[in-house]
Order: structure tokens, then sequence, then C-alpha cells
């Protein structure tokens, strides 16, 4: 019963997180002078009152407000209005470029997590020799290098060795491929972005299991279990690895929401067009429409990456449930 209360607190909130981004996204871009079709009245070619005719057509000829009481009203009904960029349903626009960007934000998320995880842990343990010291200067380099530095990098690595795929999701020659050699080729044009966006989340995950590890490593109980004689990888498996996860689970939800809200920057270099391309073809052309569904696919991931770490910090650590009620 906890668990389905969490559920629907969260959702409750989740849509109202919806709502406020979006509200907020709607009418901030209205102060953006232009729209669309702006470019289009400079056009000698075409004649004002075509201008004037798609405005209307597209609900963009009325006012502020009442475009955004027209927008809610369709969106209750799941209709997110149309991208006049991509010129396709924004709800397909966007679903596409977040199925793009989950292949991307995923195995970079969780891949990150569990080296950061495992490097923390060692990092505690180790933190007065050679490799502690080793782990703490990568980190610290890592999390100093900008997203355009790793991805310019990583092209340069790419082309120099040819070893892996400068940009795109699969090969032009791909054609019909059977599944096998499909997934395959997906993994290889998936290997460098992932491994960029990966970097500073193993970076960030390493500092902050390295500082509860090394809380955790002079608890009491991790004594106790030295004393019964309990060997090495038990000890820093299940009494140091395991209790000090707690802040891990913690951020776990915030990089989930912004791994998968989309890297504009990593996104452009290797060519892949996910949720941030998305998101920079709305704003630079003045799609709203195609935006505000952008916005609020970045708001949902937000909470639902929250609600995840919430469900698993419940379910993983026993005294969090005494605490559910205020927590939640």
């Amino acid at each position: 019963m906890k668990i389905l209360t969490i559920l629907m607190k969260r959702t409750l909130r989740l849509g109202l997180l919806a709502f406020t981004v979006t509200s907020a996204t709607f009418f901030l871009v209205s102060l953006i002078p232009g729209d669309f079709f702006t470019a289009l009245e400079a056009n000698p070619n075409i004649r004002p009152e075509t201008v004037t005719r798609l405005r209307e057509q597209y609900g963009l000829g009325d006012p502020v407000h009442l475009q955004y009481v027209h927008w809610v009203q369709r969106s209750l009904h799941l209709d997110f209005g149309y991208s006049l960029f991509y010129g396709s349903a924004v709800s397909s626009v966007v679903a596409n470029a977040l199925s793009n960007t989950l292949w991307m934000g995923v195995p970079a998320l969780l891949l990150g997590c569990f080296a950061g995880a495992i490097l923390g842990t060692f990092h505690a343990v180790h933190q007065q020799r050679p490799a502690g010291y080793l782990l703490d200067f990568l980190s610290a380099v890592t999390l100093s290098l900008p997203p355009l530095i790793l991805g310019l990098a990583a092209l340069m690595f790419a082309s120099g060795t040819q070893w892996f795929p400068v940009g795109g999701m699969s090969a032009v020659s791909l054609e019909s491929p059977h599944p096998l050699a499909w997934i395959l080729d997906r993994l290889h044009h998936l290997a460098l972005p992932v491994a960029c966006i990966g970097l500073p989340v193993t970076a960030i995950v390493e500092k902050i299991q390295y500082a509860a590890a090394k809380n955790t490593l002079v608890q009491l109980h991790v004594r106790s279990a030295r004393a019964r004689g309990l060997s090495r990888r038990r000890i820093l498996l299940m009494h140091v690895l395991l209790p000090s996860l707690n802040p891990v689970l913690s951020v776990f939800g915030p990089l989930l929401g912004a791994v998968l809200s989309g890297s504009l920057v990593l996104e452009t270099i290797f060519s892949w067009p996910g949720l941030g391309k998305a998101t920079y073809d709305a704003l630079f052309n003045t799609d709203i429409y195609l935006l505000l569904g952008c916005v609020a696919c970045g708001g949902v991931l937000l909470a639902l990456g929250n609600l995840v770490a919430d469900l698993l910090l419940f379910l993983l650590d026993p005294r969090t449930r005494h605490f559910s009620n205020e927590a939640f």
C-alpha cells in the first residue's frame, strides 16, 4: 500500500511539474519577437494574406493567452499540436527523438553509475595509496572537461584510428540488415557517444560514493565484520558498498532526467537526432508546439527519474520505510 501511495503522489507531482514547466516555457517563448512564419514575411514571392492565413490555420494568429488555453485543451486529449519545422505531429517527433536518446542515455547512465560506485568504493579503501591519488586526479580532470571537448576528442580519435564511426546512428551501407548485424552496427555507433556521456556520470558518482564509503569504513558494523573474520570481498560488498549506496541512489533521479533530456552538444557532434537536437531545432525555428512537447517530456523524465530513485531507496533501504509518509 505504501508503494501505491508513493506512486499516486508522485504521479500528481509529475503532472503538476509538467504543467508548470510548459506554462512557464510557453509565456517565455511568447516574449520572443516573431514566430515560425516571420521569415516568410520577408519573401517578396509570398503574399501577406498567405502568411496571415497560415497563422490562422495553425492557431498562431490568436492572442497568447488563447493559444495557451487551446493548447492545454488539446493536450488533455493527448493532442500536442503540429511541428511546423518537422512537418509532423509533435507527439511523433518527440517519441522518435526520445527513443533515440534512450539508446544513448540509458547505457551511459547505467554504466556510469555501476563504474562510479565500484571506483568510489575502491577509492575509499585505497585513499592514502597511489591508486587513490590517481582516481582523485582522473575524476577531477573528467569533471573539468566540457562535453564539447570530450566529443571533439572522441571524433578525432575515431577519425585517426578508423575504429569507430564519426557520427550517425547506422552505417549507410547497411540496408535491410539481419537483426544481429543491425544491433552490432548500432552498438558500434553508440560506443563513443555513450563513453562521452558516461565518463562525467562515472566521475560524479565516484565522488559521491567515495565520500559515502569513506564514512562507512569507520562504522562499527564494518569493524564487527572484520572481527568475525569475514572475507575482504564480502566486507567490501555487503558492509561497505551496499550500505553506502544511498547518496548515489538519491542523485540517480536528477542524473536520469539530465541524461535522458538529451545532451545537445554531443547529439550535434555525433549527428544523433535525439531530444536535445529536437529542442534546439524547435527553439531556433520558434516551433512553439514542438518546444512545449520537448520541455514537457524533459520535465516528465526528471520527475520519473526522481520517482525511480525514491522507489529504489524504499525497496533497498529498510530505514527509509519508517519515514515514507513524511518523505513522500
